[in-house]
């Protein structure tokens, strides 16, 4: 055994008689345990309450204060509930074992007891109450080892999730990025051609933007950016959704829409524009418009790259012919609006 005074085992040995301490501890000396004596309950219970015992022999029979009393009150601190505790005792009735084991002793000796049997006994329960006690560090770092396992496969999930949403997503509005428009977008072909089904695009691009970003500068223009696709959003619903293109540039996806209803999403969207007032952080705000696109496939398109080539034509011829008006692949600008609101 490690000689050291941290690694030797603590024992307590109580009796009110001093011979009784002597005996058992000459007994357990060669063990070079590391001893400390009670002769009376109160001493006992204050010596438990400043040490940390790893056994405690206890004699019964103690005026004032008995060792059931003793142990009971031992047992009452949960620092102290699993120290072994074995009796001391020349009482060795039934009633008497069953109330010291009900009380939350271990084991009993009694006197005059065999130095072998004491040294054996002894032994036995510091290995047990070691091995109890290496079990539930053990089982302790396992739990704390389990505990931070789940935090760090929480925070690797919530990484993972965030990484999937900012690879589709654009960080400045919140909208998908183009990476996942051009996925979606052969989803949705191969579904049309599937169920025979249509769908049309939104090619929209805010006018004048550069002179909003010269006025008011590049981080209320992206403010303005964030607020337009606020916009959008609120103009449509699943399945149709909105993509930051680039720049000033958006796109909608309309699933399941023809010409005349995409037409339709894009004049209410125009009409949003024209009542909101951006950027309310800069005096009397900003007013913005915009040029849209229209184009639907099958119709007007056989793949991706024709399809959002001809909403974005589209939405060019608006701008030539004076902007802030919707337009489709046929070259036709819906509600051109008056030049003052150009």
């Amino acid at each position: 055994m490690n000689q050291d005074s941290e690694s030797r085992f603590k024992l307590l040995i109580v009796d009110d008689v001093p011979k009784n301490i002597q005996v058992a501890a000459s007994i357990l000396h060669k063990n070079n345990y590391l001893m400390a004596f009670a002769q009376d309950g109160p001493t006992a219970l204050a010596q438990t309450e400043a040490n940390r015992f790893d056994l405690i022999l206890l004699d019964i029979m103690m005026p004032h204060m008995d060792g059931f009393e003793v142990c009971r009150l031992i047992r009452k601190n949960p620092a102290n509930r699993d120290i072994p505790i074995i009796f001391l005792t020349a009482k060795n009735d039934s009633a008497s074992i069953v109330k010291g084991f009900e009380l939350g002793a271990m084991d009993y000796l009694t006197k005059p007891f065999n130095g072998a049997e004491l040294q054996a006994r002894v032994k036995t329960h510091l290995d047990l109450h070691r091995s109890r006690k290496e079990i539930k560090e053990t089982n302790q770092r396992l739990r704390i080892e389990i505990a931070e396992r789940i935090k760090a496969e929480e925070e690797l999930k919530r990484s993972e999730e965030r990484y999937r949403y900012l690879s589709i997503h654009d960080n400045l509005t919140g909208l998908y990025n183009t990476r996942y428009l051009y996925h979606a977008l052969d989803e949705l072909i191969a579904e049309s051609e599937r169920q025979d089904s249509q769908f049309s695009l939104i090619f929209l691009d805010i006018d004048n933007f550069k002179h909003v970003v010269d006025t008011h500068g590049h981080l209320n223009g992206s403010k303005a950016l964030a607020e337009v696709a606020g916009t959008l959003q609120s103009c449509i619903a699943e399945p149709a959704y909105a993509v930051a293109y680039g720049g000033d540039e958006f796109v909608i996806v309309l699933p399941g829409f023809d010409k005349t209803q995409a037409l339709e999403k894009a004049q209410e969207i125009r009409s949003m524009m024209l009542g909101t007032v951006y950027l309310p952080v800069v005096e009397n705000g900003v007013r913005l418009r915009a040029s849209f696109g229209v184009s639907t496939y099958p119709g007007d398109a056989v793949d991706i790259t024709a399809i959002l080539a001809k909403a974005d034509q589209a939405m060019f011829n608006v701008k030539i012919k004076g902007k802030n008006a919707v337009g489709d692949v046929s070259g036709s600008i819906h509600q051109l609006p008056p030049a003052e609101d150009a």
